[in-house]
């Protein structure tokens, strides 16, 4: 397949390694140091905790031209990112199917409007890192596969055979507005402890403001007939008792959360800004005073990165 990969960032690089080690053409649409880095030294992947590493020299275009071809392409900017490319992919129509690898709570109406139901496929990631000195260095969450709208199996297939775990979700805008109260809530807790994963972790109360944050959210979704969370998150934030929640949220923050979540918060104050954008309008002024006691980390994060 023709596969471009617009957003080299973690994902992007990621993907795009390993679908041409799949045998797929893929060009990476990247800028500045990055596309730099990327002609220079190639798009080089890292498993974090076996130190595998995979090197492989991929096309890197400025940009995305109206005139692109391709069978894919996979979005894999942030939240904040979408308006702006929006308009390039509009425009080029000969890219038969867009796959949107972005978090966002805001509901997908806009992208099917902007570029049609039937090319627009939504997903979202099952792994976590970030790069370093030019190398994506990313672990696969075991908690969470690669989802894949049920609609899109062909492209779910395809995902498999490069490597990914992937899972079919029926209804993706539910499942991104129920990870979007998540990722902001445990972001959050991150920033009030200067995004250090294990200082979270020993910190049991901190730990408990973020699972009441996440629960009072998706009671307000339960609400409004939001379809649920997937039932491993369900069963840990909603069915535990608060007390084995802590505890198992205190393990999995000491064991894996620098690389679940700590790496990418560090440098994505104004995605989570506008993640949690999305959410306040989701909530409709609904109290949901933990959550929003959260989000002030927030916007006192994306303030200082800005």
């Amino acid at each position: 397949m023709r596969i471009i990969v617009l957003g080299a960032g973690m994902q992007g690089t990621l993907f795009g390694v390993r679908l041409a080690s799949a045998g797929h053409s893929v060009v990476l649409i990247a800028r500045g140091r990055r596309a730099a880095e990327l002609r220079c030294s190639g798009a080089a992947i890292e498993q974090a905790l076996s130190g595998k590493r995979q090197v492989v020299q991929l096309p890197v275009a400025d940009a995305l031209e109206a005139d692109a071809r391709a069978d894919l392409c996979l979005v894999t900017v942030r939240r904040e990112q979408l308006p702006q490319v929006l308009p390039p992919l509009r425009a080029a129509r000969d890219v038969d199917r867009i796959v949107f690898l972005v978090n966002h709570a805001c509901g997908s109406e806009f992208l099917f409007e902007a570029l049609g139901r039937g090319r627009t496929i939504l997903a979202f990631p099952g792994a976590a890192g970030s790069i370093e000195y030019g190398v994506d260095r990313y672990v696969e969450v075991r908690e969470q596969p690669t989802v894949v709208e049920s609609r899109a199996q062909d492209v779910g297939h395809t995902l498999r055979r490069a490597g990914f775990r992937v899972a079919f979700v029926r209804d993706m805008d539910s499942w991104l507005r129920r990870h979007a109260v998540f990722i902001t809530a445990v972001s959050a807790a991150l920033y009030e402890v200067g995004s250090d994963a294990r200082a979270l972790a020993e910190d049991s109360t901190r730990v408990r403001n973020f699972i009441i944050g996440i629960r009072e959210g998706w009671e307000i979704m339960d609400r409004r007939a939001i379809g649920p969370a997937p039932l491993a998150l369900r069963a840990i934030f909603q069915w535990l008792p608060l007390p084995f929640a802590i505890r198992y949220w205190q393990r999995l923050l000491s064991s894996r959360g620098e690389y679940y979540f700590a790496q990418h918060t560090r440098y994505a104050a104004t995605e989570m800004a506008a993640l949690a954008s999305d959410v306040r309008e989701l909530l409709h002024g609904e109290a949901a005073p933990q959550l929003l006691y959260l989000y002030a980390a927030i916007d006192r994060a994306a303030a200082a990165a800005s």
